[in-house]
């Protein structure tokens, strides 16, 4: 039996968020098209260039997001952004190639911890139809149903949902 690469979690870099951008992209295109019009899907993860996704990094750290990456062998294999002060999850992302392996629990378990260590204990996140079992798997309650709209009027359906992380006493 072969042991899975050993996973190191670190916070992102501006010199990720090219492979970040990608990542999404292929994660998004892969495994929400199930669940998702393509028109939905293009506007939710238009082509990536470089100066996009240094521009989505720099915006999300100015809106006091922590962008958090996972790596195997040095390979970028997953992402997820909090906003820790907050209690929102906004992002986590899987490499399809290496979903279903135990890398969406261990970033969701460490944004959970970032957003602790700042005294927050509800956590909140606008998940995608795909996301939404993977988050009710770890105790994510839907609190409503919603949509997203871009720019153009494209709407995409969501799930809110909520979980309570108050330490137990």
């Amino acid at each position: 039996m072969n042991a899975a690469p050993p996973m190191v979690i670190r916070p992102a870099r501006l010199g990720d968020a090219l492979a970040i951008a990608a990542l999404h992209h292929v994660a998004v295109h892969q495994l929400a098209a199930p669940f998702y019009p393509q028109e939905v899907l293009a506007h939710w993860s238009a082509p990536v260039t470089l100066a996009s996704a240094e521009r989505r990094y720099r915006e999300t750290q100015e809106d006091g997001g922590l962008t958090l990456v996972a790596e195997q062998h040095g390979t970028l294999v997953g992402f997820g952004v909090v906003v820790p002060e907050a209690g929102e999850i906004s992002a986590c992302y899987v490499a399809p190639e290496a979903a279903r392996r135990g890398i969406g629990r261990t970033l969701l378990a460490a944004m959970e911890a970032a957003v602790s260590a700042h005294g927050v204990h509800e956590l909140n996140v606008r998940a995608s139809l795909n996301a939404k079992s993977f988050y009710s798997a770890f105790g994510y309650h839907v609190s409503g149903r919603g949509e997203y709209r871009f720019e153009d009027g494209t709407v995409m359906v969501v799930a809110f949902m909520r979980k309570d992380n108050s330490p137990i006493v």
